[in-house]
């Protein structure tokens, strides 16, 4: 290959496979991938968020996995600035990385950055903060709508700063994230694995069973109970906190675990159908046809993708 400094990106919703894909591109291009997971970060969390064991990991060298703990604080920005030190010294050895995850607000601030957002008052965090969250999420529904079918439903922390945005400035955060783009810094090229809806909800029904399967089970028990914003915020551990305080049973969890996942992918899908930049693979053959779309990519006298 003739690039320099080129990132394929992975994308999609949870179960499409793009772990696999990821893989095989590295394992073609002999080069690394940098995950763009919120949630494979967190190395107490590995079975819920389908962190790839050794074995699938082929040998290739994954960064931004098992980096951090639920502990610390880390926003896209800041998860970003992460990504683009790995780019920079994985760009020293390799003319492509690959980048791989199902958080489309991580993969935009590594590739573009993200908007400059206003301040917010004090008094206006305290608001929203004291809110409960089923106050956030209607109160989203009502005011930004686009916002509220795109964003994760279960993360306080997201609705939190899209109710704290609107309230500071009366302009949506979907408004805020409309505006043109900076130019990105690498070349790239951005692909999502296309499932029929009804395929994709087998596929998430089938993991659900599978990381019950590996420990689930065992490795909530270990942090419950939990303050962390990011486990109580993630599908798969939520819902088995429920369970261990007696609030269902376990077959009613993993039941909820399944509706939950297909309804995050909803949502996922949303964000990804809005953006014209990323292109779609055929299920059946994924690493044929990426490889086909990258080699005409190659052939443009200047693979930028700009948008």
């Amino acid at each position: 290959m003739n690039f320099s400094n080129l990132i394929i990106s992975i994308e999609g919703p949870t179960a499409s496979g793009k772990t696999a894909l990821a893989i095989a591109l590295a394992l073609h291009f002999k080069t690394e991938i940098i995950s763009s997971d919120s949630r494979q970060c967190y190395r107490e969390m590995t079975v819920g968020t389908a962190v790839p064991s050794l074995e699938e990991r082929q040998g290739i060298v994954h960064h931004l996995i098992h980096s951090h703990s639920v502990s610390e604080t880390l926003s896209a920005g800041s998860f970003a600035k992460q990504a683009h030190l790995h780019l920079d010294s994985i760009f020293s050895r390799h003319n492509i990385a690959i980048l791989a995850g199902g958080s489309p607000l991580y993969a935009t601030a590594i590739l573009y950055g993200l908007d400059e957002l206003p301040v917010v008052d004090a008094s206006i965090i305290k608001q929203t903060r004291d809110a409960s969250l089923d106050l956030l999420q209607q109160t989203l529904k009502e005011v930004d709508f686009e916002t509220y079918k795109s964003i994760d439903l279960m993360n306080r922390r997201r609705l939190e700063r899209a109710v704290q945005i609107y309230k500071q400035t009366g302009i949506k955060l979907s408004d805020f994230r409309s505006k043109p783009k900076p130019a990105p810094r690498y070349r790239y090229i951005r692909f999502r694995i296309d499932w029929p809806r009804t395929e994709l909800y087998r596929r998430i029904n089938e993991r659900t069973d599978l990381m019950f399967d590996n420990g689930l089970v065992s490795e909530v028990k270990q942090l419950w109970p939990c303050t962390s914003e990011v486990i109580n915020a993630t599908v798969g551990y939520i819902e088995l906190f429920n369970y261990f305080e007696n609030k269902c049973t376990l077959s009613q969890a993993k039941e909820k675990i399944q509706q939950n996942s297909r309804n995050f992918a909803k949502r996922q899908l949303t964000w990804y159908r809005k953006s014209s930049d990323i292109s779609v693979l055929n299920p059946t053959n994924a690493l044929e046809d990426a490889l086909t779309q990258i080699k005409y990519l190659q052939q443009d006298e200047n693979p930028l993708r700009e948008y």
